[in-house]
């Protein structure tokens, strides 16, 4: 039986096209042995590209491009050929999605283009810490290597704090027998010294009488001028000095600088003057006696024009 079916009923009620061969502008009814056959094709065209879209390749590019397509080619060919058993058996269609005459299925269409892939999942939780490694091979310990240079000495570090104070020591030995311990040896002090220094002397500086004419148990010190006592008691003291001119010192006692006692002064002009003078002191034992210059100094000593100091022990403390 041929039916001739309109060109507006060429659609199917899911979009697709019945599966009957088009001639003109009408569709050639197929005759079916089954209603199980009324299959609706859809359409063979790829669906348009949307604006701005790469081109899409050919069915033909994409079937050969992969083995899975083919794959699925073979699936389908062969589902199709089970529903064509199953029509001709007599079988009930379940349902159908086309409302008209039982018609021949369809060729499937070729599988779509592959979509793009999907955005990045959530990273996971965090893994627990792993066992520690083990420790690898060690090899033995090689030999000792030859001493380097010596490398140059370092600064000088701070000088460290002062350290606490030491035990005593061990008694010394005994020393040199002593003098006899007389009070006529024991307790006499005297002196006499001269100067043969003829540079000029500086006001405040000590006198130094330095050629030495006496000096019991050596009290006088020549390298300064200075006498110190070592008996307590009282002496004497004197001077005689040569001088051409103005001429003025002071006597002076004590520890340290001291402090001045007495002064003496004369004047004469263009010619050679002696000056004395002379003072009893009680002194303990470690003060000092010497005589002084001041800004009147023309103080000589030469061959015949010497200038001496002198001192003496008179009354020692008992």
């Amino acid at each position: 039986m041929t039916r001739r079916w309109p060109a507006s009923a060429t659609t199917c009620p899911t979009g697709g096209r019945w599966n009957f061969p088009r001639r003109g502008s009408e569709r050639e009814a197929v005759s079916s042995p089954s209603p199980a056959l009324l299959l609706c094709r859809r359409p063979l065209t790829r669906p348009p590209a949307y604006p701005g879209s790469p081109p899409l390749p050919s069915p033909l590019q994409d079937a050969a491009g992969t083995k899975g397509l083919k794959m699925l080619w073979l699936f389908q060919s062969s589902l199709l050929l089970l529903l064509l058993l199953l029509g001709l058996a007599g079988v009930p269609p379940v349902g159908s999605s086309c409302n008209g005459q039982p018609a021949l299925p369809g060729t499937p269409g070729i599988p779509g283009r592959p979509g793009p892939n999907g955005q990045d999942g959530v990273n996971g939780p965090k893994g627990e810490k792993g066992l520690s490694g083990e420790l690898s091979f060690r090899g033995d310990m090689g030999e000792k290597g030859a001493p380097g240079n010596p490398g140059y000495p370092g600064k000088v570090g701070p000088k460290g704090p002062m350290g606490s104070k030491g035990s005593l020591g061990p008694p010394g030995p005994p020393g040199p027998k002593g003098e006899s311990g007389d009070y006529k040896t024991t307790l006499r002090s005297a002196f006499s010294a001269a100067r043969s220094i003829s540079t000029p002397l500086r006001q405040d500086q000590s006198i130094r009488f330095d050629r030495v004419i006496t000096n019991e148990n050596g009290h006088y010190e020549p390298r300064n001028g200075k006498f110190t006592c070592r008996v307590s008691g009282v002496y004497y003291f004197t001077y005689h000095a040569t001088s051409r001119g103005l001429l003025c010192v002071n006597l002076r006692r004590g520890r340290g600088k001291g402090e001045k006692v007495v002064t003496f002064c004369d004047f004469v002009y263009n010619t050679y003057q002696v000056t004395t003078g002379g003072v009893v002191l009680k002194l303990e034992e470690g003060e000092s006696v010497w005589l002084e210059a001041t800004d009147k100094n023309s103080l000589v000593g030469l061959e015949g024009a010497d200038s001496i100091f002198s001192g003496f022990l008179l009354f020692p403390d008992i």
